[in-house]
């Protein structure tokens, strides 16, 4: 049995480790080579794809277990058909080139702009392509968001 840091450093060679963009040529090759995937589609345009792929290139350097990639969707007419992508951001989650779940906009995250990371890391924990690094990502300990406080001062009007 390998060590867990040997098997770090092996799909660190492999690129996990690493989000990459990729084109259309390379999505089956990338999925159907590493165990576990991770594939945003997405849309220059689209800012929440922008907010996707910032919490994706943070989640995929903590954890090499997947490899983690995005590829435009203006790009790739026939994956977008194939997978039934109807909406962006999309991401999909593989195990062994097979897609086992996906995460549709931001409904599963929260609906905010503004949701925390762990929200997704959480998400695609679910989805069985990562292993908790520690209990936040495990889920044993609550999510935290600071909130803005305002100072409350009554109206004489």
């Amino acid at each position: 049995m390998k060590s867990k840091h040997t098997e770090e450093q092996d799909n660190r060679i492999k690129g996990h480790g690493q989000y990459t963009e990729i084109v259309e040529q390379e999505f089956l090759p990338l999925v159907t080579k590493s165990k576990y995937c991770v594939v945003h589609f997405y849309h220059n345009d689209f800012e929440r794809c922008k907010i996707i792929n910032m919490h994706l290139r943070n989640i995929a350097m903590k954890h090499t277990e997947a490899k983690f990639a995005y590829l435009n969707a203006e790009k790739c007419p026939f994956f977008i058909q194939k997978l039934n992508i109807q909406m962006l951001p999309t991401v999909i989650m593989f195990n062994d080139g097979v897609a086992v779940d996906r995460i549709c906009g931001f409904d599963d995250l929260g609906g905010v702009d503004d949701f925390p990371e762990l929200i997704l890391t959480r998400r695609l924990i679910f989805g069985g392509v990562l292993a908790p690094l520690n209990d936040k990502e495990e889920g044993r300990s609550k999510i935290t968001k600071k909130k803005a406080v305002y100072n409350e001062v009554e109206d004489d009007y």
